[in-house]
């Protein structure tokens, strides 16, 4: 009896809850107001009616107890749950899907807000990222000059905001309200723009000032040989400090490699000699005097080059391809996903950033060796800014750019599988896409969901393919909240295999293999 009690204790305490629901709910919903109707407080969870959803804005079809929603630019479907004598909703559930903030105030009321997920600032412009739509204020304040926009109905994400240009700052400044101020003396002959409500805020920046002219942040010291052999040999560029800016390399010509180091300067000599090197005659090392260090590396023979950097500087190996295939000379930057103060996704111990990272490394080795030159975004546990990850790929004028993530939903168990995402409608990058996906599907032994347009999740699409210049796709390699998708995720084999199919992509995108 003790035992059946037991068992049976977590059902009664359940159906307790339930009858002491509220029958009654106010939500505050981000800046736009307060909604009351029907609705179901357990616990801290939100069960709501298909009205009280149609009074914050959202389209709600109801068929056979499932409620098919269109919200902030997203489609899911939710079940129903029977209260009382009336059809419920989850509110919780919902506000997942649409990546919204909750919590129960004082009052009683619930109060759902945007979250603020990407900050960037450029020489042209302003730009912040929301889940929900929030309304922007922007206004002047004086002593020092200041440009302020006050974003309300919104909660910022400590990870949405990374090396922001000096004179910019971004906070938390009231509960509801996020606040960014851009002091400058530039500000006073600024106009004051009037921003549209939306999900997401751009404000032009030019003729503005966002960094001291001639400003240097890091020191760039004399490139020196580390490793070489028959195939290979590496150089380590020592760097002293921290940029706001990673490191780019572009071909000059196929046996001229330059890496530049935006926001850096140098007084090392200008030609640095190999004496004793069978793949490079020497390194110039070159000041423009405008915040940018330069090195050329002059190689004796064309090979391809692989960029990371490490707590020292920069290093860059270059290696002479296994076989003159037709990915030799291409440039191909590969992202892992997350990494530092960003964990992505967690279940059950398993860190999104420390399954990115060996995945994105097994890609680009797969990629090197079949005559590719590699730029890996991050190469250890270090927090990139969203903005800066195709930066990176710009400032290389690399061909390709893949970025590497593992999913996640909100119902454990419920989904397996890939998917490889393209920005909104964009025909070269969707092509990438399928290429890609159909290689990968066939090897990596998980369900394959197919190509998906990111405009699908978010109607501006993904920060790390709308800022890319070149054909850009992010992976969807399996779900870590799925417990088999979890346990292959972590495997090395599962690594190589989805590494190989990349190759295959690859190279069937640039149309040097068939699609097998």
């Amino acid at each position: 009896m003790r035992r059946l009690l037991a068992c049976l204790a977590p059902w009664m305490a359940m159906g307790a809850a339930w009858a002491q629901a509220q029958t009654g709910l106010t939500i505050d919903y981000s800046y736009r107001g307060t909604y009351s109707d029907q609705g179901a407080r357990v616990g801290t969870d939100c069960y709501v009616t298909p009205q009280l959803m149609r009074k914050i804005g959202w389209s709600v079809d109801v068929t056979d107890g499932v409620a098919n929603v269109l919200a902030e630019g997203r489609a899911f479907q939710l079940q129903s749950k029977i209260v009382g004598s009336t059809r419920l909703y989850p509110f919780d559930e919902a506000l997942r899907y649409v990546g919204a903030a909750s919590s129960w105030s004082d009052n009683g009321h619930l109060t759902v807000l945007s979250q603020v997920r990407m900050v960037e600032v450029t020489a042209e412009a302003f730009r912040l990222d929301c889940t929900l739509a929030i309304h922007p204020r922007v206004f002047k304040m004086q002593g020092p000059d200041r440009l302020v926009i006050d974003v309300s109905g919104a909660e910022l994400e400590k990870s949405a905001v990374s090396a922001l240009p000096p004179g910019w700052k971004v906070t938390q400044f009231a509960p509801t309200i996020v606040r960014c101020v851009f002091e400058s003396p530039s500000v006073a002959v600024m106009k004051v723009p009037t921003l549209a409500d939306g999900r997401t805020v751009e404000l032009p920046l030019a003729g503005a000032s966002t960094a001291p002219a001639g400003q240097v942040l890091v020191h760039v010291g004399k490139p020196v040989k580390t490793v070489e052999d028959a195939e290979t040999f590496t150089i380590r560029i020592p760097v002293t400090g921290q940029s706001s800016q990673g490191p780019s390399a572009v071909f000059v010509d196929p046996d001229t490699v330059q890496i530049a180091l935006p926001g850096s300067t140098t007084d090392s000599p200008a030609d640095v000699p190999i004496q004793d090197s069978k793949h490079t005659t020497g390194f110039a090392l070159v000041d423009d005097k405008q915040g940018t260090a330069s090195v050329t590396v002059n190689l004796t023979h064309p090979m391809a080059f692989h960029l990371s950097t490490d707590s020292y500087g920069v290093l860059v190996t270059f290696l002479r391809p296994k076989a003159q295939g037709g990915l030799l000379g291409k440039v191909i930057v590969v992202d892992a996903g997350h990494g530092g103060k960003d964990n992505g996704a967690t279940h059950h111990g398993v860190e999104e950033k420390n399954q990115t990272l060996p995945m994105a490394k097994t890609i680009a080795k797969s990629l090197t060796d079949a005559g590719a030159s590699v730029i890996l975004t991050r190469s250890d546990d270090t927090f990139i800014p969203l903005n800066e990850r195709p930066g990176m790929a710009n400032r290389s004028h690399a061909d390709l750019f893949i970025s590497c993530h593992f999913n996640s939903n909100s119902v454990e168990e419920s989904r397996s599988g890939i998917i490889v995402f393209y920005h909104k409608d964009d025909s070269m990058d969707m092509l990438l896409a399928e290429c890609l996906r159909h290689e990968v599907a066939k090897t990596s032994g998980l369900p394959d969901l197919g190509t998906w347009s990111d405009g699908r999740i978010y109607s501006s699409g993904f920060a790390v393919l709308r800022g890319a210049q070149m054909p850009a796709v992010l992976m969807e390699l399996g779900f870590l909240n799925n417990s088999k998708d979890r346990e292959r995720i972590q495997k090395q084999e599962f690594r190589d295999a989805v590494a190989q199919a990349v190759v295959k992509g690859v190279k069937v995108f640039f149309g040097d293999e068939k699609k097998g």
